[in-house]
């Protein structure tokens, strides 16, 4: 299993703001992202990073 990350708090609270039911999905998301990158922390920063590579991806 990997090593759990951590989140800041900023990060964290955006993500709990999202609908219920996707908030799972945005996790997996943005794990696998920083983990990828070599990350040992979530950040407000790569949220807004996987947010717009997901909606340029929709365009």
């Amino acid at each position: 299993m990997a090593e759990k990350l951590e989140w800041e708090d900023a990060a964290k609270k955006r993500v709990d703001e999202a609908p219920f039911f996707v908030r799972k999905l945005i996790r997996h998301k943005v794990e696998k992202a920083a983990r990828e990158r070599g990350l040992s922390c979530v950040t407000e920063d790569l949220l807004d990073q996987i947010k717009q590579k997901q909606m340029d991806s929709q365009k």
